[in-house]
C-alpha cells in the first residue's frame, strides 16, 4: 500500500486543528503521514499539534521560529516526506472519511498524476452551509482552470512518480498554489476532477479570499503575467472567471447535508 504523505501548514489555528486532523485519522486508508509545519503561532497552536501527534505517531510536527509563509512550510513539508503521493490540506479545512481510498483508487486506476475533487463549505461553528456543492471537471488544463479557478487546494493530490518536482513560490503573494497548477499545466499537464464532495472548507470571516475585490484584482494580476496567451486571451479567460467562476458552480441540489456530516465526522466539535 503507497504512503501518502499529508502537508498541513499551521499558523494560530488552535482551535480548529483537533477538527482537522481528526477528519485525517478517520481515513478509511490508514497508510498516511502528517507533517503540521508550525509557522511561529503566536497561540497555542503548536502546544495542540504536539498533543495530537502523542496520540498517533503517523503525525510529526515541525517548527519555524520565524514567520516565513505557507509556501515555505509547504516547501519544508514536501522536502521531508516520505510517500508516494502527496495532499494538500489546510489546518481548519475538513477530509471525507473515503478522501484518500477513493482518490488514491481514481488516481491509479486512471493513471493520473494531478487531481482535486468537489467540496463544499463548513462556518466557523462546524456546521455545513447550504452553499452548495463546487463541482470539478473530469479535464482541467489551463484553459478551463483560468476560467473557473475550481481546483481547492485542501482537495489536491499529486503523484510523485509523474510529478516529482514540487515547488510554491517563496514571495508570499496571494494564489500561490494557483501559480503552481498553472505551471504544471504550462508544461503539458492536466488536472483531473473526481466529482464527489470528499473535502470541506471552511469559510471564516477572516479569510483573505473573502475579500473578493482583492481576490479578483490579484487574479487579473496573474492572468496578465501568462505571457505565453495573447493578452485578448487572458481578458476572456478572467471575464470567464470573473461571470462564471466557482460560485456559480455551487449546486445546493446537489448536496446532502445529511450524508455529508456522517462522511466528514463534522458533528458538534467546534
Amino acid at each position: 500500500m503507497d504512503k501518502v504523505s499529508i502537508i498541513v501548514p499551521l499558523y494560530n489555528c488552535q482551535k480548529f486543528l483537533k477538527h482537522t486532523v481528526h477528519s485525517v485519522e478517520n481515513q478509511l486508508y490508514p497508510e498516511w503521514e502528517m507533517l503540521i509545519i508550525d509557522d511561529a503561532s503566536t497561540d497555542s497552536s503548536l502546544d495542540e499539534a504536539y498533543r495530537l501527534a502523542g496520540e498517533d505517531p503517523r503525525i510529526k510536527i515541525f517548527h519555524q521560529d520565524e514567520n516565513k509563509g505557507v509556501s515555505a512550510c509547504r516547501n519544508f513539508a514536501i522536502s521531508q516526506a516520505e510517500g508516494r503521493f502527496l495532499a494538500f490540506l489546510d489546518s481548519d479545512d475538513l477530509w471525507s472519511r473515503e478522501k484518500l481510498s477513493k482518490q488514491i483508487s481514481f488516481m491509479k486506476n486512471n493513471g493520473y498524476g494531478l487531481s482535486h475533487t468537489s467540496y463544499a463549505f463548513i462556518n466557523s461553528r462546524g456546521n455545513v452551509m447550504s452553499l452548495g456543492k463546487v463541482s470539478v471537471d473530469d479535464y482541467v488544463d489551463l484553459p478551463l482552470y483560468m476560467k473557473t479557478t475550481q481546483i481547492g487546494l485542501s482537495s489536491v493530490m499529486i503523484d510523485r512518480e509523474k510529478i516529482p518536482s514540487i515547488f510554491f513560490p517563496n514571495d508570499r503573494r496571494l494564489c500561490e498554489d494557483a501559480r503552481v497548477w498553472m505551471h504544471f499545466m504550462r508544461k503539458g499537464q492536466a488536472f483531473h476532477g473526481l466529482d464527489e464532495v470528499l473535502t470541506l472548507y471552511r469559510v471564516r470571516s477572516n479569510q483573505l479570499s473573502r475579500n473578493k475585490f482583492n481576490m479578483a484584482q490579484n487574479t487579473l494580476r496573474r492572468y496578465w503575467e501568462e505571457r505565453n496567451l495573447p493578452a485578448y486571451k487572458r481578458l476572456y479567460y478572467f471575464l470567464n472567471y470573473a461571470f462564471h467562476g466557482v460560485e456559480k458552480r455551487m449546486n445546493p441540489r446537489q448536496m446532502d447535508i445529511a450524508q455529508i456530516k456522517q462522511n466528514f465526522n463534522c458533528n458538534n466539535e467546534i
